[in-house]
């Protein structure tokens, strides 16, 4: 997340804008999105008024050129190197000379010694190379079978922590599972880094002290503290793309003890879930709080309440 504006802020505004949503529903999805709540709010006004809206661009810095030198003195320098490197060369080449006139043929002998060695390497290759021939069309195609089922058990499993369709987040009273593995504060990075390997992309959150992990082909983001703070994974059922969102979007199994909670479930049907206890907004903004074992759980309606946007689990 960023203070910046970026055009995929101004993209969903004027989404919610076209879907007749309340201004101060806007700004409150703005500013969930990590926009300041006094930009978020000019930046609907200046889009209702009709005003030219741009994204924040970063600054650029033009460094001037650095000042051509004299190649005066450069020019004698050189001249100077190339004289003293010619009489070296001169001197080292006379030296030369005279040594090989009185060295023995060491080179020659060496030569002669490494080329013996290849032939004979050769001939031991070649005479081991036909006795491995002869065993193997001696041996029985119930060995060739059982090599082969060795090595397909030794190959790993297809789609491992890859396939987002089997991606699976599950809620229980114990706490959160991801993949069938529990998850906890202490193990939160390393258990998601060996369920889901290594993220699309890192994002610095620099105001939030976080950093944002996304996994773009799964359609989820792993928030992490780079001192203190807590941790959060964000399932994005739009994948609205940018720093607060994936590419693609979730497309896993979410269950809230063993009961699924799809992008099409809505606000009240997510009520209905007793255990859930959840909290309805105080304005229009859209976003639900509820607390379910040792998690807190965000629910975002951002654009209708009969459609998720996102799922936020908190560990404090």
């Amino acid at each position: 997340m960023t203070n910046d504006i970026l055009q995929s802020d101004i993209d969903l505004a004027r989404k919610l804008l076209d879907g007749r949503r309340p201004s101060d529903e806007i700004v409150a999805a703005l500013s969930y999105r990590g926009i300041d709540r006094h930009r978020a709010a000019q930046l609907v006004a200046d889009l209702q008024a009709g005003r030219p809206v741009e994204p924040d661009r970063p600054i650029s810095v033009n460094l001037p050129s650095r000042t051509s030198e004299d190649p005066a003195p450069a020019a004698e320098k050189q001249s100077g190197k190339s004289t003293q490197t010619d009489l070296a060369g001169e001197r080292g080449a006379s030296r030369s000379t005279h040594r090989k006139a009185n060295a023995f043929p060491w080179f020659t002998m060496i030569a002669l010694a490494a080329a013996a060695v290849c032939v004979l390497a050769f001939v031991l290759l070649r005479r081991k190379s036909h006795s491995n021939v002869s065993v193997n069309q001696s041996a029985s195609p119930a060995s060739d079978q059982s090599m082969t089922e060795s090595a397909r058990s030794k190959q790993p499993t297809p789609g491992h922590g890859l396939d987002a369709k089997a991606i699976s987040v599950e809620v229980e009273p114990e706490g959160l599972r991801l993949c069938g593995n529990p998850v906890a504060r202490e193990n939160f990075l390393p258990l998601i880094f060996k369920t889901l390997g290594a993220p699309t992309r890192t994002n610095q959150v620099e105001k939030a002290d976080q950093v944002v992990y996304a996994y773009d082909s799964c359609g989820l983001l792993v928030y992490a503290p780079k001192n203190s703070g807590h941790c959060s994974i964000v399932l994005d059922f739009d994948g609205s793309d940018g720093a607060a969102g994936t590419k693609n979007a979730f497309i896993g199994t979410f269950k809230i003890n063993k009961q699924a909670v799809r992008p099409n479930t809505d606000a009240a049907s997510l009520g209905s879930i007793k255990e859930l206890g959840l909290q309805a907004p105080k304005s229009a903004s859209g976003i639900f709080h509820a607390q379910y074992g040792a998690v807190e759980l965000v629910f975002g309606y951002l654009k209708t309440r009969e459609r998720l946007s996102l799922i936020e689990i908190d560990f404090k």
